[in-house]
């Protein structure tokens, strides 16, 4: 069900947060039941199919076991259920977004990991395997759907989930966004997979394991730093549908000093750190320093690849809540093109091997949305190039060069043999950061806001 999700979810956030900001409480109403009645549609169907596919089983699948053939019938449809319910809490969740309150939307998602973690330590100790497992997400995800539903509830008092809608101007809506939403927010994906793809049938399966153990932090490192654009995008969102582009563009530009001041040092820290830690992790009789080298040189060359996306993320988001979610489709697809054409010239005619597929990411990169993206920006909302630069680009060049000469300095001094002076460097760098970050990346504003309250008070005498 998830393939048939269609960028729903992520145009159902959209819109309840648009209508909010135009105090248009029927379209917020309408947006949230034509979510529901299209996720209720779409999962009756799949489920269907998933009951169907469960007794068709033994006949498509001969070589499976016949102790698994009940399993597969009762699984399949619980597993639809399962993302059924996770697609209704995320449009709960939503709700809580739009209202700014990511408080609560985070403390439910905490539960819910608390309950999903309590629960399969239980399960699997009773060796209740599949089915205590299958039980243990879907018990979370019913905990996901009551929390959000609770306290959105609280929170936006008209909320309605019944009757669902099938208004086809709302589904329009949600279409017209969603669909273009899904094909930008996967383009990452692709490129990973494309990247996966050619290096199996090119360099072998080998080089698959160690391009994976390259690129996997820096993938989960991606998904945390889009929650920083899922939390600005809402208020972006309405203050522009409200008309307040002042605001939208503070709220903006407050967007990529944050995103600057996780992702640079988390990133620049990967890539110069890429061969102790994968050593230090990965160095065992299978796994040797040759495969050490190849994958801290795709994890160094991805975690580069990584930072434009530190500046023209923001700028995809803005530019999609002025409604140029098509442009950022296209952007996303112009990448991974350019991305699969230079992997192949790399490999095939360069013969660069594992880098040269991980280099051809960080090229795609810089060629197209690290262009294309500011240029848009300037030209359909409102905000120069040469502000965005001297605002935002600079500052962050200048913390990165300063940032990188103290870890080149401190690997030359010291490098890490072992956790212990693994973990004393981490340690030592963010000390070190955090003036990088207070006079280079924190707005003037905050500055002054903390030497106020630290600031000696006069005596009175």
């Amino acid at each position: 069900m998830g393939i048939f999700d269609l960028g729903v979810r992520a145009s159902v956030g959209r819109y309840v947060a648009l209508y909010m900001g135009k105090k248009d409480p029927v379209g917020v109403d309408e947006t949230i039941r034509a979510g529901f009645g299209f996720f209720s549609m779409v999962g009756g169907v799949i489920l269907l199919v998933g009951i169907l596919l469960g007794w068709l089983f033994p006949v498509l699948f001969k070589g499976i076991k016949p102790e698994y053939y009940d399993i597969v019938r009762i699984l399949l449809p619980a597993m639809v259920v399962n993302v059924w319910l996770s697609a209704m809490a995320a449009i709960y969740s939503s709700v809580l977004a739009a209202h700014d309150r990511f408080d609560i939307a985070r403390g439910v998602d905490m539960v819910v990991l608390v309950v999903r973690t309590l629960g399969t330590i239980y399960v699997l100790e009773k060796g209740w395997g599949l089915w205590g497992l299958a039980s243990t997400v879907i018990i979370g995800n019913i905990c996901a759907v009551l929390g959000n539903r609770i306290y959105a509830g609280r929170i936006h008092e008209p909320l309605r989930s019944f009757p669902f809608l099938y208004s086809k101007e709302r589904l329009r809506e949600l279409f017209g966004y969603g669909l273009p939403a899904a094909i930008s927010n996967s383009g990452k994906k692709i490129i990973g997979q494309s990247n996966l793809v050619i290096v199996g049938l090119i360099l072998g399966v080998v080089s698959v394991r160690e391009y994976n153990i390259g690129s996997m932090l820096i993938l989960y490192t991606f998904t945390f730093i889009k929650l920083i654009g899922r939390t600005f995008f809402p208020s972006i969102q309405k203050s522009i549908s409200a008309g307040l582009e002042g605001e939208a563009r503070h709220l903006f530009f407050r967007q990529v000093n944050v995103s600057l001041s996780v992702g640079l040092v988390i990133y620049l820290g990967y890539f110069f750190y890429s061969e102790p830690f994968i050593r230090l992790w990965m160095l065992q009789d299978n796994f040797d320093l040759n495969s050490v080298k190849s994958s801290a040189q795709v994890m160094s060359i991805l975690a580069l690849a990584n930072l434009p996306p530190l500046f023209t993320s923001p700028c995809r988001g803005y530019l999609a809540a002025k409604g140029f979610v098509k442009f950022n489709a296209a952007i996303s697809i112009i990448e991974a093109v350019t991305n699969l054409v230079f992997s192949v010239f790399f490999v095939f005619v360069l013969g660069w091997g594992l880098w040269g597929v991980a280099f051809s990411t960080l090229v795609a990169r810089v060629l197209v949305p690290t262009i294309f993206i500011p240029l848009n920006l300037s030209k359909y909302a409102r905000i120069p190039v040469r502000k965005f630069l001297i605002t935002s680009v600079f500052p962050g060049v200048v913390a990165s060069v300063l940032f990188s000469a103290i870890c080149f300095l401190l690997l030359k001094i010291w490098c890490p043999m072992s956790w212990t002076s693994f973990f004393a460097h981490i340690i030592i760098l963010l000390i070190l950061w955090i003036p990088i970050f207070y006079f280079i990346l924190l707005p003037k504003d905050y500055r002054q806001k903390i030497n106020n309250k630290f600031k000696p008070s006069a005596v009175k005498v």
